[in-house]
């Protein structure tokens, strides 16, 4: 009974001790986030944290924009591709430094499906049940000639649970803005 127990305590040890790097976002277990979802070799990158100078490797950043700096704690959805693979990163502003520079910790991976000629992704620029949606990532067909779009499939970064979550497209409507230049 004795040794159950020693090796029961051992064995607890090891997994508290050898679980994490770094400090979770709190409030945010990995077992909340996409981590588990993703391929092993993205699993990595929840919860790392990065600044204008340390750029994850081996990632290329396309465009992103912040949400809530008017509530208070700023979110970026940063569009960024690896290789051939695009993928959408949902980060928290942690700190900025002397200059002002932000620094970021990535809370949840979304690994876009390829797109196709006529597809875009559209970040921030939708609405849902026709209210504006800062939350909404898309993936878009263009109408020719049409100011509306039609939504292939939409996710939602929710920033009470700090993930991305599929929602139904039914009620998201994105507008190309690009038709009035």
């Amino acid at each position: 009974m004795k040794k159950h127990f020693y090796f029961f305590l051992i064995l607890g040890l090891i997994l508290c001790f050898g679980c994490g790097k770094g400090e979770p976002e709190p409030g945010v277990s990995m077992t909340d986030s996409s981590a588990h979802r993703l391929p092993a070799q993205y699993q990595s990158i929840i919860g790392l944290e990065f600044g204008p100078d340390n750029f994850p490797t081996g990632f290329q950043e396309h465009t992103g924009y912040v949400m809530g700096f008017i509530e208070g704690d700023e979110y970026i959805i940063d569009h960024v591709s690896q290789e051939s693979t695009e993928l959408v990163w949902f980060c928290k502003l942690t700190h900025r430094d002397e200059e002002g520079r932000p620094f970021l910790r990535i809370l949840d991976a979304l690994i876009l499906p390829q797109l196709n000629p006529n597809e875009q992704l559209y970040l921030g620029t939708c609405s849902y049940k026709d209210m504006e949606d800062p939350e909404i990532v898309a993936i878009i067909k263009q109408i020719q000639n049409e100011l509306e779009t039609k939504v292939i499939q939409a996710w939602r970064a929710n920033r009470q649970t700090k993930i991305f979550e599929e929602i139904s497209n039914e009620y998201v409507r994105c507008v190309d803005e690009s038709i009035y230049l």
